[in-house]
């Protein structure tokens, strides 16, 4: 019999998407901009590439007589929408070129999402740096599309480049963005590439009900209801292992190539969070000179998808940030374009913002050299479920213990509230940050371990890991593990998150289902975060199956996501051990006070 969710739990739903459309509307909105008229502005110069399409250009000059250092933005979001920033650094005696990405916009050609952003960012750089108002140095700006069109070119090291500032920059598709290790990102992608579609063939959307478009089956055919198709959208959907698709966008592949210094910036609850991380952490090992392995620099605020250093955000107060990125990129710039001895060459490489004690502190490493991993181990009498259940967290291995049982309805999914949501769908269908969730962990599918009140401050500053024995009568199912931050008033802030597809428990490239009954252990590693646990505040695990529309739902069935309809959905009785012999626990990166 095909289930399908009760009036009540649609109201429930509607309820939280309503709130989530409440909160992302009072982000903060660009102000009207008005164009300084005295600048001089080349509008829609057209750039060959090699293969003869030409790129819509605008070339920003700033007074004087040149030729001038070179900030360069390419751009899938039309090239216009950069005026603000151009001004500002024009005003600073930088050219700025702003280019339309092929296939959109002013620019010539087909529009095939990633696969041309490194030659075409290339060939745009080689032709910048033969130009007479060019002095042969080029610095790049941008975040998220046109964060990833300065690290896509980077591997083919024009002589131009000189430093880039990816804000919100991925290493891999498949690691983030599209989905996370194979899983959909589903709000994403069901929006985001069609409508990216519709401005290249210069097609008007259908007007889109767009919770109705996350929970239409089969996914293959989720786009129809727009009348534009995406075929980026169809092979996310599609390859669902880590394939060639993936594989030919991925920086990762090329991280040995690199030899670019770089400040690599994200935020606590950006989607991008961990593919910063990754660059980083790549970039400063295997670029090829020591030059530009010292120079791999690190910033990362209490914010979400692209720097919003805003006081509140989310359920909580950050306090006064003390920060102001556009100085940020321009002390980077003038001391890689114009050699000015700012500073820059003995600062810490990595600047991270410690919430809960709300300050920005510099750090030598990441991860820290002095983190004392801490393993909590899971508790409960078996009903964890709720978090008015009576499930644990202490750092005392379990003896003899009953586990835990939830059921997984993924035609009754846990909504999506908070996290690493932001930039990831249409605005109303999820909230982001950091928010409370109790309404979530009210849910009898949702497991709930938490520690007793601390007895001094706790300050958490790594890449946490879960560890889950656990069994289910599926083929392949989902997990999600969030840790939060529980006050002494009860509100249960998310601080960061992780999950695991099972069938890619072992490989991405070679997925493997599971048995019927047999018991598992598996890594579930939760991103990077940096948190004070305050004293009387408590530590809180919660573990369920489903994060939705934010990824698509496992159905259970074991098959390809793309075709599987609603017959396909099983409902899993998921059981989570904790024992002497199975060890299920959550290890935090702790930082001695």
């Amino acid at each position: 019999m095909i289930r399908s969710l009760s009036c009540t739990r649609s109201a429930v739903f509607t309820l939280l998407l309503a709130v989530a459309g409440l909160r992302n509307s009072s982000a903060q909105r660009p102000t009207p901009f008005t164009p300084d008229p005295s600048i001089r502005v080349d509008h829609d110069v057209m750039v060959p590439m090699r293969d003869g399409v030409t790129l819509g250009t605008d070339i920003y000059y700033p007074t004087g007589q040149g030729p001038w250092p070179v900030l360069l933005s390419r751009t899938a979001y039309d090239k216009t929408h950069t005026a603000r920033e151009a001004e500002f650094f024009v005003k600073a005696g930088y050219v700025v070129v702003t280019q339309d990405s092929r296939g959109l916009y002013a620019s010539h050609g087909d529009w095939r999402p990633y696969i041309d952003e490194g030659p075409d960012g290339f060939d745009t750089q080689q032709w910048i740096g033969h130009q007479k108002w060019s002095n042969g140095k080029i610095g790049m700006f941008g975040t998220s599309y046109p964060a990833y069109t300065q690290v896509a070119p980077a591997p083919y090291r024009s002589p131009f480049v000189k430093v880039l500032v990816p804000v919100s920059a991925q290493s891999s598709n498949f690691g983030s963005v599209w989905g996370t290790d194979g899983m959909l990102a589903l709000a994403l992608t069901m929006s985001w590439a069609p409508q990216q579609e519709a401005i290249h063939e210069k097609k008007q959307m259908h007007p889109v009900n767009w919770m109705q478009v996350m929970n239409h089956l089969p996914l293959k055919s989720s786009q129809d209801a727009g009348g534009v198709t995406s075929q980026f959208a169809l092979d996310a959907i599609t390859h669902q292992n880590y394939d060639s698709f993936w594989k030919a966008q991925s920086i990762a592949e090329h991280s040995n190539d690199f030899d670019t210094p770089a400040l690599h910036v994200s935020g606590w609850y950006d989607l991008l969070l961990h593919e910063t991380f990754v660059n980083y952490i790549n970039l400063k090992k295997s670029s090829r000179t020591e030059r530009s392995r010292n120079f791999q620099h690190l910033l990362i605020g209490p914010w979400g998808h692209g720097v919003r250093p805003v006081r509140l955000y989310g359920d909580v107060d950050f306090g006064a940030l003390d920060l102001d990125f556009r100085e940020t990129e321009l002390r980077w710039y003038d001391y890689f374009l114009k050699g000015k001895d700012n500073g820059l060459a003995t600062e810490a490489p990595v600047r991270i913002f410690v919430m809960g004690d709300n300050v920005w502190r510099d750090e030598k490493e990441w991860p820290l050299a002095r983190t004392q991993p801490t393993r909590y181990f899971l508790h409960s009498a078996g009903f964890a479920n709720t978090r008015a259940g009576n499930g644990t967290l202490d750092t005392t291995a379990p003896q003899t213990e009953a586990p835990d049982h939830y059921r997984y309805d993924p035609l009754n999914p846990v909504p999506t509230y908070g996290g690493h949501a932001n930039g990831g769908g249409p605005r109303g269908v999820m909230a982001e940050g950091p928010l409370d969730q109790s309404v979530n962990e009210a849910r009898l599918d949702v497991l709930n371990y938490t520690s007793a009140k601390l007895g001094s401050d706790l300050e958490v500053t790594g890449a946490p890991e879960a560890t889950l024995s656990f069994s289910t009568d599926v083929p392949d199912t989902d997990f999600f593990v969030t840790l939060s931050d529980v006050y002494p008033n009860g509100k249960s802030i998310i601080i960061t998150e992780g999950s695991l597809r099972t069938r890619f428990r072992d490989s991405l490239e070679h997925p493997s289902l599971l048995e019927h009954g047999k018991t598992y252990t598996v890594k579930i590693p939760l991103w990077e975060t940096s948190n004070v646990f305050k004293k009387d505040h408590q530590i809180r695990l919660h573990i369920t199956s489903s994060n939705f529309p934010r990824f698509n739902r496992n159905l259970n069935s074991g098959k390809d996501r793309a075709g599987e309809t609603e017959v396909d959905a099983r409902v899993a009785t998921q059981t989570i051990y904790h024992d002497q012999l199975h060890n299920s626990s959550l290890t935090l990166p702790v930082i001695p006070r």
